[in-house]
């Protein structure tokens, strides 16, 4: 099922993102990874529900990366972001 608008609030809080249907798709993950760190909550984004460690690793290796990296990296899937991010925050 897919939702009209881009962002809604739940009742308890939470947001729901459909990045893919903003104008910038990138952009618009990482922003909604953003807004989940610096509210300090969950929320789903693609789908996935993404947590707020999970969040905050995500940012913080995006924020790591050069601007060429940095496109490639915004364009994947949030489950493919944390794998990568998590592989590298362990080393």
């Amino acid at each position: 099922m897919k939702l009209k608008e881009s962002t809604r609030i739940r009742e308890n809080g939470t947001s729901v993102t459909m990045p893919e249907q903003l104008p910038d798709p990138p952009e618009a993950r990482i922003g909604a990874l953003r807004q989940i760190v610096n509210d300090c909550q969950y929320a789903k984004i693609d789908g996935i529900m993404v947590d707020l460690f999970t969040a905050n690793t995500i940012v913080q290796i995006y924020n790591a990366l050069n601007d060429a990296n940095k496109a490639k990296y915004s364009r994947l899937p949030v489950y493919r972001m944390a794998d990568i991010a998590f592989k590298l925050a362990s080393k």
